[in-house]
């Protein structure tokens, strides 16, 4: 069955039990999802910071402190050390970043020594909830982490995308690598290496899903679109990922489906051995418990 609605994916997060989750250098926000998580009964939450202002924070949200497990860290750079490490020796789940920064979360997921990295390109999945016009989940693929991915870091964070969708359900994930235009030039890079990973994909380089490029975004999503533009296809008007050339699309994109169009949205790293949640600092308690859901479902 196709995970099509955030509510069905908490759902499915639930039929997985409780997974340790490690919040690092928990504020307001962050603290919030990891309640909100508790009482889903996805969590079992590890608060990785300064004690006395985690107890200060339970205390201001009305929860007993005594639900939940303290680890001591006297700042940002060592809540990420310690919780990176609880993963590496399995004593937790899920990481849930706080007010750390990514950069500094994702440099101690990346130690070679007590890191936990799985994969040689780390990508970041947010997926984005339609329940006005498709009534499916949209992926953008990567508003975060690769900056300027090159041809083989695009390849494999469709790779790393198409897995976690399989994981909610869908056999054979539709895939379009976006452009501003549907034809190859060699004035925009981005389109020839679309057109690269669409031939891969056809080669069985890429399996387990379907993938067409370059694709203008209406073109990707909008049935009326590609046909009024003659553009057939497997993937023309009905994708379910979109590859975007470079990090500037893809914040700029996903931002404006959360702060114009009112999406939810939910957000995990694939690459590591572990789920990693790297958030917008932005992004309110309800996006921050989806992407724990979809972080446990997309890993166990």
């Amino acid at each position: 069955m196709e995970i099509r609605t955030f509510d069905v994916l908490l759902e499915e997060a639930k039929k997985r039990g409780r997974k340790r989750l490690a919040v690092v250098f928990p504020e307001e926000v962050s603290l919030h999802a990891a309640i909100l998580a508790q009482q889903a009964g996805i969590a079992a939450p590890v608060l990785v910071g300064p004690p006395d202002r985690i107890a200060e924070l339970l205390q201001q949200a009305g929860v007993s402190a005594g639900d939940y497990e303290v680890v001591p860290a006297g700042d940002p750079v060592e809540a990420c050390r310690i919780a990176v490490q609880l993963a590496h020796d399995d004593r937790v789940d899920v990481l849930l970043k706080g007010g750390a920064q990514t950069a500094q979360l994702l440099h101690a997921v990346l130690d070679k020594d007590t890191g936990i990295r799985a994969s040689n390109v780390m990508s970041e999945c947010t997926i984005y909830e339609d329940t006005r016009v498709r009534h499916s989940l949209l992926a953008v693929v990567d508003g975060g982490i690769l900056v300027a991915p090159t041809l083989d870091e695009k390849v494999e964070s469709i790779k790393n995308t198409v897995g976690v969708y399989h994981r909610l359900g869908y056999e054979n994930p539709k895939v379009a690598v976006l452009a501003a235009v549907e034809t190859i030039t060699e004035k925009m890079p981005c389109t020839e290496d679309a057109a690269i990973i669409t031939r891969m994909c056809e080669r069985g380089q890429i399996k387990g899903c379907v993938v067409d490029g370059p694709l203008a975004l209406d073109n990707a999503i909008s049935p009326r679109a590609a046909s009024i533009k003659g553009i057939g296809g497997e993937v023309a008007g009905v994708a379910d990922i979109l590859i975007v050339p470079d990090i500037e699309a893809g914040n700029l994109l996903g931002k404006s489906m959360t702060y114009f169009a009112g999406f939810t949205s939910a957000h995990v790293t694939i690459g590591a051995r572990k789920p990693v949640l790297v958030p917008s600092r932005a992004d309110d308690g309800q996006t921050k418990l989806m992407s724990v859901a979809l972080g446990i479902v997309a890993y166990y």
